[in-house]
């Protein structure tokens, strides 16, 4: 995987979106040493942003220059609250949060994006706005 983010790197002279599975082990390898910004996708439990915050030490050990938190499945604001904290303590750079919303499982049902499922959900909308923020950091 190593040598094919590099090669594309080298080759493509455009953004090249990499998703990767969860967990420590693409930073610990050195998987993505090649990148020029990562996002670490958390959710409001524990485990995840535990591993959250040690993906992100990873990355700053690795001198990724743009590492960004994105929290998923946010279910109100004691959610809010508890990954805004979480994220300050830790000198996470927390990018922004996507609602919990029943629409994105309805979508996967059906067979369906989300986008095509109903393109203004409040998930849908987050996740737009978080891509407009992200172009406007000019960092993709």
């Amino acid at each position: 995987v190593r040598a094919l983010i590099q090669e594309m790197v080298e080759q493509y002279d455009q953004p090249t979106i990499v998703d990767m599975e969860a967990g420590l082990e693409h930073l610990s390898r050195g998987t993505i040493r090649y990148v020029d910004c990562i996002l670490i996708i958390i959710e409001p439990y524990f485990k995840s942003m535990e591993t959250g915050a040690q993906l992100n030490r990873l990355a700053k050990e690795l001198e990724i220059k743009h590492v960004y938190c994105i929290a998923n499945k946010v279910r109100g604001t004691e959610d809010e609250r508890a990954l805004e904290t979480f994220c300050a303590e830790r000198e996470m750079n927390l990018l922004g949060m996507i609602p919990n919303d029943d629409s994105l499982i309805t979508a996967d049902r059906a067979n369906l994006a989300p986008l095509d499922y109903d393109a203004n959900g409040i998930a849908v909308m987050a996740i737009s706005e978080l891509s407009n923020k992200l172009m406007n950091l000019e960092v993709i």
